[in-house]
């Protein structure tokens, strides 16, 4: 028996019992009687509390390795490998040992992402997945990428359930056949958790196709699953939602009767300024974000960043009504002991590398964890796929394709981004995101990566006439400011002409936007676009504050660039130098 331990404690939290005993049947007496005591106290005290302990993940996006990620630590800029499956299956082995009646839940966007999804289509996901021991999940909009017919497999390898309140599959026979529930109840520790789930209403709109499924109204769908869990006597109820951290700090606010919301879609950092920061990290806001609800009820709002490479972990604790009265957060940035600076890998036996070492705490934020050998073992037969998919030709270029000015693979991957989404009508690519030419002859799968190795996603976002016309301008500043020798974005959908030697602000004319005959139009300021761009522009990256900054429409397609460019080629199939002058420069 152990007494309850945590942020709330009993009543007799401090007192001390101090025992001599010298004989021995007497002390074996006494100890039984107590541990019936214990045994009482603890009956009594938490008769009306319940503490719920809770792992998540969200927006995996297929990224079974770990992934690079720039960290400031020893006061340098240093790069480790954080996340990945082997290393997650680690910390969730242990925090289940300390805790069984754990709840690994996941809000969304399992796949897509990387080449795992590109060639076995969400298998290993999902076998990694269920290796973890996942508890619940709800959908992503990226769970629709192959649109609706992919959902019925995903569902057969998962062993866990889906809870979907907002999705309505009623239009699908295929799917209304698998019956996937808009609300599920698990039991931990003799107590009933509600969990309920919402995907994005825009979900149509971002993915491929999602046929006769409609996506019905998140806020009512969730006041509607929550009236029917409270019908039912279940008062602590977490909902599971891909809709984004800024939706769900609104939908907090707007909805009685949640207590915990585990999020996805943004892929939010949140934590403490003061850690993070230590490490050259920015959260959104707190971990957890605390909400009130109408009622003046705590509803905590949770999110673990992207691709594992964060693992949130809160313990809730809960009165006899099902209202939070505290808790204690615990999340964890798991990381491999490979750090590498300037390009170089710091030698393990070096004083760098014991300095970066000491910068670990144990049971702090950002950990040193070893891979689980077992999921480790399991991966190597899926990358040795992989390695044979990199070397399959995808196409054959007729010229040396040599980066420039309208020139090399930056029109091809403009063109490629709007091939991908072809609801946008502007693709801008910044400069040097490209990162190597193509030369006559076979293009391979691990060509394309070597031109675009940074796994950046696309993302789709309105943009004004104006505020494109200054996010290009804002652009071209930085490149001339950092000595370019072709200070240009490469762009598809949209020409311009650039006068490089005028003033800042006023570089830029004669833009025009193809319309939907194919035909340019002169750019309209008033006028709103769809604009596709990577997601390091869409975060303003290399001068493009005002795409940052910008307000309206923003979804991130989770789309990787080098997939969408290596699809474009494989299409394409014959590669000819490219000819249109979408940028003129006039020399003044």
């Amino acid at each position: 028996m152990t007494l309850p331990s945590g942020p709330l404690r009993p009543a007799f939290q401090g007192v001390a019992v101090i025992i001599v005993l010298r004989q021995a049947s007497f002390r074996r007496l006494l100890a039984l009687a107590l541990f019936c005591a214990c045994a009482f106290l603890q009956a009594c005290s938490t008769a009306g509390s319940y503490s719920l302990a809770i792992a998540h993940l969200n927006d995996s996006h297929s990224h079974l390795e770990p992934t690079p990620v720039t960290l400031m630590l020893d006061g340098q800029k240093t790069v480790v490998q954080a996340g990945g499956f082997a290393r997650l299956q680690t910390l969730v082995d242990e925090m289940r040992i300390a805790n069984p009646d754990l709840l690994l839940l996941h809000a969304g966007d399992a796949v897509q992402g990387t080449l795992y999804f590109t060639l076995l289509n969400g298998q290993p996901e999902f076998a990694f997945l269920n290796r973890l021991g996942v508890s619940a999940m709800t959908l992503g909009n990226h769970e629709f990428d192959r649109g609706t017919a992919a959902l019925p497999t995903y569902l057969q390898w998962a062993k866990f359930p889906f809870v979907s309140s907002n999705v309505d599959f009623s239009g699908d026979a295929v799917l209304a056949a698998r019956h996937v529930p808009t609300r599920i109840v698990q039991e931990t520790k003799g107590e009933r958790i509600g969990i309920i789930g919402l995907t994005t209403e825009s979900t149509p709109q971002t993915t491929l196709d999602v046929g006769q499924v409609k996506f019905l109204d998140a806020r009512a769908s969730a006041e509607r699953e929550v009236a029917a869990l409270t019908a039912q006597g279940v008062n602590k109820i977490v909902l599971l939602s891909h809709l984004g951290y800024a939706e769900d700090l609104k939908l907090a606010a707007a909805v009685n009767g949640i207590d915990i919301i585990v999020g996805g879609h943004s892929h939010t950092l949140l934590g403490d300024p003061a850690s993070l920061g230590s490490i050259g990290l920015v959260p959104a806001g707190p971990y957890p974000t605390e909400v009130r609800a109408p009622d003046g009820g705590r509803v905590l709002v949770l999110q673990a960043w992207k691709w594992g490479q964060m693992l949130g972990r809160l313990d809730a604790n809960f009165d006899a009504d099902g209202r939070i009265t505290g808790y204690a957060a615990n999340p964890v940035i798991p990381v491999a002991d490979h750090f590498v600076r300037d390009a170089v890998t710091v030698p393990p036996d070096s004083p760098a590398y014991a300095q970066i070492v000491q910068t670990f705490k144990p049971g702090g934020l950002l950990r040193l964890v070893k891979e689980d050998p077992q999921a480790a073992a399991a991966l190597v037969p899926y990358g040795a796929q992989l390695e044979n998919f990199r070397k399959a030709t995808v196409a054959t270029a007729t010229d040396d394709l040599l980066r420039g000015l309208n020139s090399g693979p930056g029109p091809l991957v403009a063109d490629s981004m709007l091939a991908a989404l072809p609801k946008a009508q502007v693709a801008i690519l910044n400069n040097g995101g490209v990162r190597k030419d193509l030369l006559a002859g076979s293009i391979s799968v691990g060509d394309v990566l070597e031109v675009m190795p940074f796994a950046n996603t696309l993302v789709l976002l309105d943009l004004s006439g104006a505020q494109l016309k200054e996010a290009l301008e804002g652009d071209i500043d930085f490149l001339i400011s950092k000595k370019y020798p072709s200070p240009y974005p490469y762009l598809a959908g949209l020409r311009m002409t650039v006068a490089p030697n005028a003033a800042s602000g006023q570089r830029v004319t004669a833009l025009a936007v193809k319309d939907d005959g194919g035909v340019f139009q002169p750019l309209r300021p008033d006028a709103i676009y769809r604009c596709v761009v990577s997601n390091f522009v869409a975060g303003g990256g290399d001068g493009f504050a005002s795409i940052r900054n910008a307000k309206g429409f923003r979804s991130d397609s989770g789309i990787v660039d080098a997939d969408a460019l290596r699809d474009h080629l494989k299409a394409l199939s014959i590669v000819r130098k490219p000819s249109e002058q979408r940028v003129k420069v006039l020399e003044l």
